[in-house]
Protein backbone atom coordinates (compact mmCIF):
# COMPACT_ATOMS: atom_id res chain seq x y z
CA UNK A 1 0.00 0.00 0.00
CA UNK A 2 1.50 3.35 -1.01
CA UNK A 3 1.67 6.35 1.32
CA UNK A 4 -1.29 8.16 -0.24
CA UNK A 5 -3.62 5.20 0.29
CA UNK A 6 -2.31 4.66 3.83
CA UNK A 7 -2.85 8.36 4.52
CA UNK A 8 -6.44 8.07 3.40
CA UNK A 9 -6.99 5.01 5.60
CA UNK A 10 -5.57 6.73 8.70
CA UNK A 11 -7.72 9.76 8.07
CA UNK A 12 -10.68 7.36 8.27
CA UNK A 13 -9.37 6.61 11.78
CA UNK A 14 -10.01 10.26 12.78
CA UNK A 15 -6.46 11.57 12.35
CA UNK A 16 -5.94 14.97 10.74
CA UNK A 17 -3.77 15.31 7.65
CA UNK A 18 -0.93 16.80 9.77
CA UNK A 19 -1.24 14.03 12.37
CA UNK A 20 -1.08 11.36 9.66
CA UNK A 21 1.97 12.96 8.03
CA UNK A 22 3.78 13.34 11.36
CA UNK A 23 2.95 9.77 12.41
CA UNK A 24 4.05 8.18 9.14
CA UNK A 25 7.26 10.25 9.16
CA UNK A 26 7.90 9.13 12.74
CA UNK A 27 7.38 5.47 11.77
CA UNK A 28 9.93 5.87 8.98
CA UNK A 29 12.55 7.73 11.09
CA UNK A 30 12.12 6.06 14.47
CA UNK A 31 13.21 7.95 17.60
CA UNK A 32 13.95 11.48 16.41
CA UNK A 33 14.08 15.09 17.56
CA UNK A 34 10.65 16.63 17.22
CA UNK A 35 11.97 19.43 15.04
CA UNK A 36 13.31 16.87 12.52
CA UNK A 37 9.86 15.34 12.13
CA UNK A 38 8.65 18.73 10.96
CA UNK A 39 11.56 19.20 8.59
CA UNK A 40 11.25 15.73 7.00
CA UNK A 41 7.49 15.85 6.68
CA UNK A 42 5.01 18.44 5.55
CA UNK A 43 3.94 19.66 9.00
CA UNK A 44 4.90 23.32 9.49
CA UNK A 45 7.74 23.59 12.04
CA UNK A 46 5.68 26.07 14.03
CA UNK A 47 2.97 23.43 14.54
CA UNK A 48 4.98 20.23 14.82
CA UNK A 49 5.13 20.27 18.64
CA UNK A 50 1.37 20.64 18.95
CA UNK A 51 0.78 17.87 16.39
CA UNK A 52 3.15 15.48 18.19
CA UNK A 53 1.55 16.24 21.56
CA UNK A 54 -1.85 15.43 20.04
CA UNK A 55 -0.49 12.10 18.74
CA UNK A 56 0.81 11.42 22.25
CA UNK A 57 -2.64 12.07 23.73
CA UNK A 58 -4.10 9.52 21.29
CA UNK A 59 -1.50 6.93 22.29
CA UNK A 60 0.33 6.86 18.94
CA UNK A 61 3.57 8.54 20.06
CA UNK A 62 5.62 9.25 23.16
CA UNK A 63 7.73 12.37 23.80
CA UNK A 64 11.08 12.23 25.58
CA UNK A 65 12.53 15.28 27.32
CA UNK A 66 16.26 15.61 26.64
CA UNK A 67 18.36 18.59 25.62
CA UNK A 68 15.87 18.60 22.79
CA UNK A 69 12.38 17.23 22.68
CA UNK A 70 12.51 13.75 21.16
CA UNK A 71 9.60 11.62 20.07
CA UNK A 72 9.19 7.92 19.35
CA UNK A 73 6.28 5.82 18.06
CA UNK A 74 4.34 3.73 20.52
CA UNK A 75 3.47 0.07 19.98
CA UNK A 76 0.77 0.21 17.31
CA UNK A 77 -1.49 -2.45 18.89
CA UNK A 78 -4.25 -0.01 19.81
CA UNK A 79 -4.12 1.65 16.40
CA UNK A 80 -4.22 -1.69 14.61
CA UNK A 81 -7.15 -2.83 16.74
CA UNK A 82 -8.95 0.43 16.02
CA UNK A 83 -8.34 0.13 12.26
CA UNK A 84 -9.50 -3.49 12.23
CA UNK A 85 -12.68 -2.66 14.12
CA UNK A 86 -13.36 0.25 11.80
CA UNK A 87 -12.77 -2.03 8.82
CA UNK A 88 -15.29 -4.51 10.17
CA UNK A 89 -17.71 -1.67 10.87
CA UNK A 90 -17.32 -0.30 7.35
CA UNK A 91 -17.75 -3.79 5.89
CA UNK A 92 -20.89 -4.32 7.94
CA UNK A 93 -22.14 -0.91 6.90
CA UNK A 94 -21.48 -1.69 3.24
CA UNK A 95 -23.44 -4.94 3.51
CA UNK A 96 -26.28 -3.20 5.31
CA UNK A 97 -26.46 -0.46 2.66
CA UNK A 98 -26.60 -3.17 -0.02
CA UNK A 99 -29.32 -5.05 1.85
CA UNK A 100 -31.37 -1.91 2.36
CA UNK A 101 -30.98 -1.01 -1.30
CA UNK A 102 -32.22 -4.47 -2.27
CA UNK A 103 -35.03 -4.45 0.26
CA UNK A 104 -38.37 -3.77 -1.43
CA UNK A 105 -40.48 -0.78 -0.57
CA UNK A 106 -43.36 -2.35 1.34
CA UNK A 107 -46.72 -1.35 -0.05
CA UNK A 108 -48.31 -3.62 2.55
CA UNK A 109 -47.35 -6.86 4.25
CA UNK A 110 -47.88 -8.86 1.05
CA UNK A 111 -46.47 -6.78 -1.80
CA UNK A 112 -43.18 -4.92 -2.19
CA UNK A 113 -41.58 -2.97 -5.05
CA UNK A 114 -37.84 -3.01 -5.76
CA UNK A 115 -35.88 -0.32 -7.57
CA UNK A 116 -34.12 -2.59 -10.06
CA UNK A 117 -34.82 -5.71 -12.09
CA UNK A 118 -31.58 -7.20 -10.76
CA UNK A 119 -32.90 -6.91 -7.22
CA UNK A 120 -35.94 -8.98 -8.15
CA UNK A 121 -33.61 -11.68 -9.51
CA UNK A 122 -31.49 -11.62 -6.36
CA UNK A 123 -34.58 -11.90 -4.16
CA UNK A 124 -35.81 -14.80 -6.29
CA UNK A 125 -32.52 -16.58 -5.63
CA UNK A 126 -33.00 -16.17 -1.89
CA UNK A 127 -36.60 -17.39 -2.03
CA UNK A 128 -35.69 -20.44 -4.12
CA UNK A 129 -33.37 -21.47 -1.31
CA UNK A 130 -36.49 -21.99 0.83
CA UNK A 131 -38.63 -23.70 -1.84
CA UNK A 132 -40.29 -26.95 -0.79
CA UNK A 133 -42.43 -28.16 -3.71
CA UNK A 134 -42.20 -26.33 -7.04
CA UNK A 135 -40.47 -23.42 -8.73
CA UNK A 136 -41.71 -21.98 -12.04
CA UNK A 137 -39.37 -19.56 -13.82
CA UNK A 138 -39.35 -17.43 -16.95
CA UNK A 139 -36.37 -15.26 -17.80
CA UNK A 140 -33.38 -14.65 -19.99
CA UNK A 141 -30.53 -17.15 -20.08
CA UNK A 142 -28.39 -14.77 -17.98
CA UNK A 143 -31.12 -14.35 -15.36
CA UNK A 144 -31.74 -18.08 -15.05
CA UNK A 145 -28.00 -18.73 -15.00
CA UNK A 146 -27.76 -16.65 -11.81
CA UNK A 147 -30.41 -18.87 -10.22
CA UNK A 148 -28.86 -22.23 -11.17
CA UNK A 149 -26.87 -22.76 -7.90
CA UNK A 150 -30.01 -22.21 -5.80
CA UNK A 151 -32.01 -24.38 -8.20
CA UNK A 152 -29.52 -27.24 -7.91
CA UNK A 153 -29.82 -27.13 -4.13
CA UNK A 154 -33.61 -27.10 -4.46
CA UNK A 155 -33.52 -30.09 -6.80
CA UNK A 156 -31.47 -31.99 -4.22
CA UNK A 157 -34.35 -31.38 -1.79
CA UNK A 158 -36.80 -32.90 -4.26
CA UNK A 159 -38.25 -29.63 -5.58
CA UNK A 160 -39.68 -29.63 -9.11
CA UNK A 161 -38.08 -26.74 -11.03
CA UNK A 162 -39.17 -25.81 -14.52
CA UNK A 163 -38.04 -22.86 -16.59
CA UNK A 164 -38.98 -21.10 -19.79
CA UNK A 165 -35.97 -19.26 -21.18
CA UNK A 166 -36.27 -16.41 -23.67
CA UNK A 167 -34.32 -16.99 -26.88
CA UNK A 168 -33.18 -14.04 -28.94
CA UNK A 169 -33.92 -13.71 -32.66
CA UNK A 170 -36.57 -16.41 -32.55
CA UNK A 171 -34.11 -19.23 -31.84
CA UNK A 172 -35.39 -22.46 -30.30
CA UNK A 173 -32.12 -23.53 -28.65
CA UNK A 174 -29.90 -21.95 -26.00
CA UNK A 175 -26.18 -22.52 -26.46
CA UNK A 176 -23.95 -22.91 -23.43
CA UNK A 177 -26.88 -23.34 -21.04
CA UNK A 178 -26.71 -26.52 -18.97
CA UNK A 179 -29.96 -27.31 -17.11
CA UNK A 180 -28.88 -30.76 -15.92
CA UNK A 181 -29.17 -31.15 -12.17
CA UNK A 182 -30.87 -27.76 -11.81
CA UNK A 183 -34.12 -28.08 -13.76
CA UNK A 184 -36.82 -30.69 -14.15
CA UNK A 185 -37.84 -29.29 -17.51
CA UNK A 186 -36.71 -26.48 -19.80
CA UNK A 187 -38.67 -24.86 -22.59
CA UNK A 188 -37.61 -22.15 -25.02
CA UNK A 189 -39.84 -19.13 -25.44
CA UNK A 190 -39.32 -17.36 -28.77
CA UNK A 191 -40.88 -14.05 -27.68
CA UNK A 192 -39.19 -11.90 -24.99
CA UNK A 193 -41.23 -11.62 -21.83
CA UNK A 194 -40.93 -10.57 -18.19
CA UNK A 195 -38.83 -12.10 -15.49
CA UNK A 196 -41.19 -14.24 -13.45
CA UNK A 197 -40.73 -16.74 -10.64
CA UNK A 198 -43.57 -18.47 -8.79
CA UNK A 199 -42.49 -20.47 -5.73
CA UNK A 200 -44.62 -22.94 -3.79
CA UNK A 201 -47.83 -21.19 -4.80
CA UNK A 202 -47.43 -18.30 -2.37
CA UNK A 203 -44.37 -16.28 -3.42
CA UNK A 204 -43.76 -14.43 -6.69
CA UNK A 205 -40.98 -12.28 -8.13
CA UNK A 206 -41.80 -10.25 -11.23
CA UNK A 207 -39.97 -7.65 -13.35
CA UNK A 208 -40.70 -6.24 -16.83
CA UNK A 209 -38.69 -7.47 -19.79
CA UNK A 210 -35.54 -5.80 -21.06
CA UNK A 211 -37.45 -3.84 -23.69
CA UNK A 212 -39.50 -2.02 -21.09
CA UNK A 213 -38.84 1.64 -20.30
CA UNK A 214 -39.40 0.89 -16.61
CA UNK A 215 -36.81 -0.63 -14.27
CA UNK A 216 -38.45 -2.18 -11.20
CA UNK A 217 -39.42 -5.45 -9.61
CA UNK A 218 -42.43 -6.69 -7.68
CA UNK A 219 -42.31 -9.19 -4.82
CA UNK A 220 -45.49 -10.92 -3.70
CA UNK A 221 -45.88 -12.88 -0.45
CA UNK A 222 -49.45 -14.10 -0.67
CA UNK A 223 -51.59 -17.15 -1.43
CA UNK A 224 -54.00 -15.47 -3.85
CA UNK A 225 -52.05 -13.13 -6.15
CA UNK A 226 -49.48 -15.78 -7.23
CA UNK A 227 -52.38 -17.77 -8.71
CA UNK A 228 -52.82 -15.02 -11.34
CA UNK A 229 -49.11 -15.03 -12.16
CA UNK A 230 -49.14 -18.85 -12.34
CA UNK A 231 -51.91 -18.89 -14.94
CA UNK A 232 -50.15 -16.22 -16.97
CA UNK A 233 -47.02 -18.36 -16.83
CA UNK A 234 -48.92 -21.51 -17.77
CA UNK A 235 -50.87 -20.04 -20.70
CA UNK A 236 -48.42 -17.50 -22.15
CA UNK A 237 -44.91 -18.61 -21.21
CA UNK A 238 -45.07 -22.40 -20.86
CA UNK A 239 -47.81 -24.37 -22.58
CA UNK A 240 -47.22 -22.78 -25.99
CA UNK A 241 -43.55 -23.69 -26.32
CA UNK A 242 -41.51 -26.87 -26.97
CA UNK A 243 -39.56 -28.81 -24.38
CA UNK A 244 -35.80 -28.86 -25.04
CA UNK A 245 -34.77 -30.68 -21.86
CA UNK A 246 -36.51 -32.91 -19.36
CA UNK A 247 -35.14 -34.83 -16.39
CA UNK A 248 -36.21 -38.44 -16.88
CA UNK A 249 -36.98 -38.82 -13.18
CA UNK A 250 -39.65 -36.11 -13.44
CA UNK A 251 -40.89 -36.86 -16.95
CA UNK A 252 -44.36 -37.88 -15.80
CA UNK A 253 -44.65 -35.78 -12.68
CA UNK A 254 -47.09 -32.88 -12.93
CA UNK A 255 -47.24 -29.84 -10.67
CA UNK A 256 -50.67 -28.75 -11.90
CA UNK A 257 -53.76 -30.90 -12.15
CA UNK A 258 -54.66 -29.16 -15.41
CA UNK A 259 -51.54 -30.36 -17.21
CA UNK A 260 -52.15 -33.89 -15.97
CA UNK A 261 -55.68 -33.72 -17.41
CA UNK A 262 -54.42 -32.36 -20.75
CA UNK A 263 -52.13 -35.37 -21.18
CA UNK A 264 -54.34 -38.08 -19.67
CA UNK A 265 -57.97 -37.17 -20.29
CA UNK A 266 -58.29 -39.22 -23.48
CA UNK A 267 -56.70 -42.26 -21.82
CA UNK A 268 -59.32 -42.22 -19.08
CA UNK A 269 -62.08 -41.61 -21.64
CA UNK A 270 -60.84 -44.67 -23.53
CA UNK A 271 -61.08 -46.79 -20.35
CA UNK A 272 -57.36 -47.04 -19.61
CA UNK A 273 -56.41 -47.51 -15.98
CA UNK A 274 -54.08 -44.77 -14.75
CA UNK A 275 -52.26 -45.38 -11.53
CA UNK A 276 -50.98 -42.21 -9.88
CA UNK A 277 -49.16 -41.12 -6.77
CA UNK A 278 -50.21 -37.71 -5.55
CA UNK A 279 -49.01 -35.27 -2.92
CA UNK A 280 -51.44 -32.68 -1.72
CA UNK A 281 -53.43 -31.17 1.11
CA UNK A 282 -56.47 -32.77 2.74
CA UNK A 283 -58.98 -29.91 2.64
CA UNK A 284 -60.94 -31.24 5.63
CA UNK A 285 -57.95 -31.22 7.98
CA UNK A 286 -55.42 -28.95 6.26
CA UNK A 287 -52.80 -31.69 6.64
CA UNK A 288 -50.41 -32.77 3.90
CA UNK A 289 -51.27 -36.17 2.43
CA UNK A 290 -49.90 -38.73 -0.03
CA UNK A 291 -52.28 -41.07 -1.86
CA UNK A 292 -51.65 -43.97 -4.25
CA UNK A 293 -54.61 -44.94 -6.41
CA UNK A 294 -56.24 -45.38 -9.82
CA UNK A 295 -58.00 -42.60 -11.72
CA UNK A 296 -61.63 -43.48 -12.36
CA UNK A 297 -62.99 -40.28 -13.87
CA UNK A 298 -61.98 -36.83 -15.10
CA UNK A 299 -64.55 -34.09 -15.53
CA UNK A 300 -64.28 -30.40 -16.35
CA UNK A 301 -66.52 -27.57 -17.36
CA UNK A 302 -65.95 -27.90 -21.11
CA UNK A 303 -66.08 -31.69 -21.55
CA UNK A 304 -69.75 -31.68 -22.63
CA UNK A 305 -68.99 -29.32 -25.52
CA UNK A 306 -65.99 -30.95 -27.22
CA UNK A 307 -65.09 -34.26 -25.59
CA UNK A 308 -62.56 -35.13 -28.31
CA UNK A 309 -60.43 -32.04 -27.82
CA UNK A 310 -59.14 -30.56 -24.61
CA UNK A 311 -57.59 -27.11 -24.36
CA UNK A 312 -56.06 -25.44 -21.34
CA UNK A 313 -58.82 -22.83 -21.47
CA UNK A 314 -61.36 -25.61 -20.79
CA UNK A 315 -59.71 -26.35 -17.47
CA UNK A 316 -59.56 -22.90 -15.94
CA UNK A 317 -62.91 -23.00 -14.17
CA UNK A 318 -63.71 -26.38 -12.64
CA UNK A 319 -61.67 -29.56 -13.09
CA UNK A 320 -62.08 -32.66 -10.93
CA UNK A 321 -60.27 -36.00 -10.95
CA UNK A 322 -61.80 -38.99 -9.13
CA UNK A 323 -59.34 -41.42 -7.55
CA UNK A 324 -59.92 -44.94 -6.25
CA UNK A 325 -57.43 -45.62 -3.44
CA UNK A 326 -58.81 -49.09 -2.68
CA UNK A 327 -60.53 -48.49 0.62
CA UNK A 328 -61.72 -44.99 -0.23
CA UNK A 329 -62.52 -42.77 -3.22
CA UNK A 330 -61.26 -39.19 -3.38
CA UNK A 331 -62.04 -36.17 -5.53
CA UNK A 332 -58.98 -34.17 -6.51
CA UNK A 333 -58.86 -30.46 -7.29
CA UNK A 334 -56.14 -28.13 -8.49
CA UNK A 335 -54.69 -24.95 -7.04
CA UNK A 336 -57.36 -23.24 -4.92
CA UNK A 337 -59.59 -26.31 -4.62
CA UNK A 338 -62.64 -25.71 -2.40
CA UNK A 339 -65.21 -28.46 -2.90
CA UNK A 340 -62.93 -31.47 -3.50
CA UNK A 341 -61.34 -33.76 -0.93
CA UNK A 342 -57.71 -33.01 -1.81
CA UNK A 343 -55.88 -30.06 -3.34
CA UNK A 344 -53.17 -31.57 -5.55
CA UNK A 345 -49.66 -30.15 -5.26
CA UNK A 346 -47.90 -32.84 -7.28
CA UNK A 347 -49.24 -35.85 -9.18
CA UNK A 348 -47.07 -38.56 -10.77
CA UNK A 349 -48.23 -41.03 -13.37
CA UNK A 350 -46.72 -44.38 -12.33
CA UNK A 351 -48.58 -46.79 -14.61
CA UNK A 352 -50.95 -47.05 -17.59
CA UNK A 353 -52.87 -50.15 -18.62
CA UNK A 354 -56.18 -51.74 -19.59
CA UNK A 355 -58.35 -54.20 -17.73
CA UNK A 356 -56.61 -53.56 -14.45
CA UNK A 357 -53.10 -54.47 -15.65
CA UNK A 358 -50.81 -51.47 -15.29
CA UNK A 359 -47.98 -51.20 -17.80
CA UNK A 360 -45.49 -48.42 -16.90
CA UNK A 361 -44.05 -48.37 -20.42
CA UNK A 362 -47.35 -47.26 -21.93
CA UNK A 363 -47.24 -43.72 -20.63
CA UNK A 364 -48.32 -40.78 -22.82
CA UNK A 365 -45.97 -38.28 -24.35
CA UNK A 366 -45.88 -35.04 -22.44
CA UNK A 367 -47.80 -32.33 -24.24
CA UNK A 368 -44.79 -30.04 -24.56
CA UNK A 369 -42.99 -32.65 -26.71
CA UNK A 370 -45.59 -32.79 -29.47
CA UNK A 371 -46.03 -29.28 -30.77
CA UNK A 372 -46.92 -30.51 -34.29
CA UNK A 373 -50.11 -32.17 -33.08
CA UNK A 374 -53.42 -30.51 -32.20
CA UNK A 375 -54.51 -30.54 -28.59
CA UNK A 376 -56.44 -33.75 -27.89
Amino acid sequence: MDRDVLTQALEYADLTAYQVDAYLTLLEMGVSPAIEIGREGSVPVSQVYDVLRSLESKGYAETIEREKLYVRPCEPDSLIEDLESRGELLQDAAEEVHDRYRKPVQMDARVGVTKRVETAVENARDLISDAETVVEIAGTADQIQLLLPALREARERGVIARASVYASDGRTTIEGFDPEGALSELRVCSIPGPFLVVIDRHRTCFAPNTRSDEDYGVLVYDRILPFVFHWYYLTCLWNLYPTVYVDDSDQFTYVTLEEFVLDCYRLVADDYDLRVLLEGVDLATGAETTIDGTVTDISFLGDHRKPDRTALSDLGAYTVVSLDAGDETYTLGGWGAVFEDVEVRRISLVGVGAGGTLIPEEKPEKRGDRRDRPET
